[in-house]
């Protein structure tokens, strides 16, 4: 979603995603280039649609209901070229969408 021109690129999968999709509609009202990859599967990873998504991203932030499993993979994926941010919640409460549009600004600095 909305990954063409995202300088600011969100992995998320399940409720995080649903939220991260809240948070990119708010920040791209104020002009940031933010974008949302939402594998399906993640075993195997989709290796190549994620290449092709953080094309253009300059920072990528990781939304996770768990301890932070995706953000490794990630940052295996990147390899060091891209900042990845992990934003993480393991408190049984879902995680909101301020939570990650915190991180998309932070990251778009």
């Amino acid at each position: 979603m909305k990954c063409s021109d995202a300088e600011v690129l969100v992995v998320g999968i399940g409720v995080s995603a649903r939220a991260a999709k809240s948070a990119i509609d708010t920040v791209r009202a104020d002009g940031i280039k933010a974008g949302l990859f939402r594998p399906i599967t993640l075993w195997p990873f989709p290796e190549a649609a994620f290449v092709k998504a953080a094309k253009k991203a300059k920072a990528i932030v990781v939304p996770e209901m768990n301890a932070g499993q995706l953000v490794l993979e990630i940052e295996r994926l990147v390899g060091g070229r891209i900042p990845v941010e992990s934003v993480t919640r393991i408190d049984g409460e879902p995680m909101n969408p301020g939570q990650i549009e915190t991180a998309i600004r932070e990251a778009a600095k």
